[in-house]
């Protein structure tokens, strides 16, 4: 920097002799113009020069002679030419030595900072891998005749069944002993490796006639895989469309059994969950609800509701069964399972058509056209289908304290069962109890309903 100082000061005073030079000959030139001399040797007078120029200017030519020894400005208009282009030039070859003096400081200052740390090349840092790596596994809980390896199931034939947010569900059928597995793939998850692992294990330990078993469970580097056992009657959604649609018979005591178990396999899930943090289901509809060859029903996707991200909104993405308040517990499962009751009776599928049936129901009770709810199966057995009825409106209530627990609503569902002489042994339960009357039981009182038994 004080090389660039000296710089600036040694041009500015090359600057200022040049302008002093100029200035000396102009008024050098000046003074000759207006000093001439005579030819006897004496200056002439100021006057005589103004009036030459004054003649002059009104177009008399002979007034005013050029003197022979007078300076002109052709002499030296070259010489103040030269001088402009010196002064150009100066300015130029001081800003690039300006220049230069920074550049110089720089480089000082870089000199004297200290080193940047070494990077290692860009070809390394490509090459480094995790630390840890899991290895493709799957873990059965399931006899050892019929476990499979990873690469089995990646080679096997798989169909896509349904997909959506957060999973897709594929058919597989294994190419060695051709058996069919339903594989549920998770697209994302919160949980780790370790945590997803540890959570299934204890998914995988849950045993009961109405849960769908995990067979095995399983990841990869970039997917969580659960797989079950392929069942060909489909779901309850399903069964209920055909139904509909004249293509099987649904009659009540079939709905009734399939109610029963669908409740004893949620009570399960609760009671096992007892002493211990409750994993509510949090999806809970008829898709999800499967049946056996015996058209016994099993709950599947126990457990997925804590292997999504909550804030991709993968839960409650059916509107027709989510409780008002929108959270996981025993009593949003509840008014879930109090929809499909609703569904088993009137033959109406929220799923696919977004009814709001808990409100449709409850027109028509307000309106006194209660027995118009029933399908027209059920309709035949109405004297039982009432006390159902007064159960599933206890269930979608719209407050969750004004809504029974799930042992609750088995045990009211029971007593329904009990005195139903059409059941099957294998769908009964073995304790006896004598019917009450359930609109006082577990509806309020101001909901009177038609049909109660009494």
């Amino acid at each position: 920097m004080m090389q660039s100082g000296s710089k600036f000061e040694q041009f500015r005073r090359l600057l200022l002799i040049c302008i002093t030079a100029s200035a000396i000959f102009s008024l050098d030139c000046n003074a000759s113009e207006l000093s001439e001399v005579s030819d006897d040797g004496n200056m002439l007078n100021v006057t005589i020069v103004y009036r030459r120029a004054l003649l002059q200017s009104i177009g008399d030519k002979d007034a005013v002679k050029e003197p022979v020894d007078g300076i002109s400005l052709h002499k030296w208009l070259p010489l103040l030419l030269g001088l402009a282009f010196f002064v150009v030039f100066a300015y130029f070859v001081n800003r690039k030595a300006v220049q230069s003096a920074k550049d110089k400081e720089v480089l000082k200052i870089l000199a004297q900072s200290p080193a940047p740390p070494n990077f290692p090349p860009m070809k390394d840092v490509a090459e480094v891998q995790p630390a840890e790596v899991k290895q493709p596994e799957l873990f059965f809980f399931v006899e050892e005749k019929e476990r499979f390896q990873m690469s089995d199931l990646l080679e096997a034939q798989a169909d896509l069944q349904g997909h959506g947010l957060c999973s897709s569900l594929y058919k597989v059928k294994l190419k060695n002993n051709n058996t069919i597995f339903a594989v549920k793939r998770l697209k994302q998850s919160p949980l780790s490796i370790d945590e997803y692992s540890t959570f299934m294990k204890k998914i995988g330990e849950l045993q009961h006639q109405n849960l769908l078993p995990l067979v095995a469970y399983g990841f990869t580097n970039e997917t969580k895989l659960l797989i079950y056992r392929f069942q060909p009657q489909g779901s309850l959604l399903s069964q209920l469309e055909k139904y509909i649609e004249g293509k099987r018979d649904f009659p009540w005591a079939t709905r009734l059994c399939i109610a029963v178990g669908i409740a004893r396999g949620l009570d399960y899930i609760y009671q096992m969950c007892e002493g211990e943090k409750v994993i509510p289901h949090g999806n809970i509809k008829l898709s999800n609800i499967l049946l056996n060859e015996d058209d016994t029903p099993l709950i599947s996707e126990y457990g997925c509701s804590k292997l999504v991200d909550p804030k991709k909104a993968c839960l409650f993405n059916v509107h027709g069964y989510a409780a008002p308040e929108k959270v996981l517990s025993e009593q949003s499962d509840v008014f879930s399972f109090g929809v499909i009751l609703l569904e088993l009776l009137t033959g109406k599928i929220v799923e696919k058509s977004g009814l709001d049936l808990p409100k449709w129901v409850r027109g028509m009770v307000r309106e006194e056209w209660t027995g118009e709810v029933f399908d027209k199966e059920i309709a035949k057995n109405a004297k039982y289908a009432f006390p159902l009825l007064n159960i599933s409106l206890k269930c979608v209530a719209h407050l969750p304290q004004d809504r029974p627990s799930i042992a609750e609503v088995l045990e009211k569902i029971q007593e329904v069962s009990n005195v139903h002489d059409d059941l099957s042994p294998a769908s009964t339960t073995s304790v006896e109890s004598t019917p009450k009357c359930l609109l006082h039981s577990v509806v309020p009182e101001e909901w009177e309903t038609p049909g109660s038994i009494r």
